[in-house]
């Protein structure tokens, strides 16, 4: 009896023991961008390897979320990851204002967190401020941050030893806070609840969002001849057909409320043609296109088209019909659309320029994207305009369900 019970305790600490080393070998990227000092990025990796059965890997960051899965879930082997975590500060983001006696420093950084199975993101924002007392030649720091990040970048001396020193004493404290704020926000962050990375179910996420092509880069990783890829490409084909029909659809609704009828005659035409395409909603956009864009119906009809049919959009039909009707707009093609439960961020690098050139352009698109975030949530919603990621709002704009017309203006 002794004997079995040594045997069965054994087992049981062999188990505990694998178990231990299996979690222990969740694996959570930890990248930055922007001016953030290598001592403060390696206080952030050593931050996030401090979660239980975390092993942090330095990455530097590809991109947004369709970037992440296509290296570290269907890229190489040794690039494979569990989740990542971004803490970014761009630079346009920074500034200094001064007064009679100190400069005062003010910025935003982001964490953006993305589970590599789910899908599931999370990002926080927060504002740090800081100053700094001007006292003879210390006023030099007014002109520092857009300089420090040049060094940063290139690493050319551009800055005097003192004036260097005064700045480096800022963003010690500033960096300080970054790496508190950090510490405090992964207590209860969705990242501390990564498991390990299953593949199958990240390429059935990407199907549900309507990114037939990003799943079906995962399979390849998996493997074509794999009989549950097999089963699930099977499965999806109707999936990944209404989805392509579904960006068509977002296409033509975009050229349409932008006004460019001509464009939008062209994608229906395209989106009629597909074999998942509904005959009814073809049918009903076709009468409305039909409607000369200069006759005062011709509104109302495209905003009843638009409350009849964005609702229904998945994920990335919505972005193409952001995408679209915001180029048609503007002129100018945004590089990402960030979509939250009920608010709307448009990254697009050229918008500080375009702005000075086509204010009228840049708002109408803003106010649309906006109801259209409205009609997607049915709930109150926001659109935010940057030039960046996570810099700094350029315009912004609100609707709500029972508004006429949007709210736009500056931050």
């Amino acid at each position: 009896m002794k004997k079995y019970l040594a045997t069965l305790i054994g087992a049981m600490l062999t188990l505990a023991s694998l178990s231990t080393r299996v979690l222990a070998e969740v694996r959570i990227g930890v990248g930055v961008n922007g001016p953030i000092s290598a001592a403060t990025e390696n206080d952030i990796e050593n931050l996030v390897g401090e979660l239980p059965n975390v092993k942090e890997v330095p990455i530097q960051p590809p991109g947004g979320l369709d970037a992440c899965v296509k290296r570290f879930v269907a890229g190489e082997q040794d690039d494979r990851l569990d989740a990542v975590i971004i803490v970014s500060l761009p630079a346009d983001s920074f500034h200094t204002e001064k007064s009679e006696h100190e400069a005062r420093f003010t910025g935003t950084y982001e964490i953006w967190t993305l589970n590599l199975t789910t899908l599931a993101e999370d990002r926080h924002r927060f504002t740090f401020t800081e100053s700094e007392p001007i006292v003879g030649a210390a006023a030099a720091i007014l002109s520092i941050p857009a300089q420090m990040f040049v060094e940063r970048a290139t690493g050319k001396k551009l800055l005097s030893s003192s004036a260097w020193q005064a700045y480096e004493a800022v963003q010690s404290r500033v960096e300080g806070k970054l790496v508190a704020a950090t510490k405090l926000y992964l207590q209860n962050a969705p990242i501390r609840d990564t498991s390990a990375l299953v593949p199958l179910q990240t390429a059935q996420a990407l199907l549900d969002r309507g990114d037939g092509e990003t799943a079906m880069a995962v399979f390849k990783s998996i493997g074509l001849q794999n009989p549950e890829v097999q089963r699930m490409i099977a499965a999806a084909q109707a999936q990944i057909k209404r989805a392509q029909s579904q960006s068509l659809l977002g296409k033509t609704l975009g050229s349409m409320d932008a006004g460019n009828v001509a464009h939008a005659r062209t994608s229906l035409a395209e989106y009629a043609d597909n074999p998942t395409a509904e005959a009814s909603r073809a049918s009903a956009l076709s009468a409305t296109l039909a409607i000369p864009p200069d006759e005062h119906r011709a509104e109302r009809a495209y905003n009843l088209e638009l409350s009849r049919d964005v609702p229904g959009l998945d994920h990335s039909a919505f972005v193409v019909m952001v995408k679209q009707m915001f180029a048609e707009e503007t002129g100018s093609t945004p590089v990402e659309i960030i979509m939250t439960n009920k608010d709307l961020t448009i990254v697009d690098k050229e918008a500080p320029a375009g702005l000075k050139a086509n204010l009228e352009g840049f708002a109408s698109a803003m106010g649309k994207s906006a109801r259209m975030m409205s009609l997607k949530c049915a709930c109150d919603a926001t659109s935010v305009l940057t030039g960046s990621s996570v810099g700094e709002a350029l315009l912004r704009a609100r609707f709500s369900p029972n508004s006429t017309r949007p709210q736009v203006g500056l931050p």
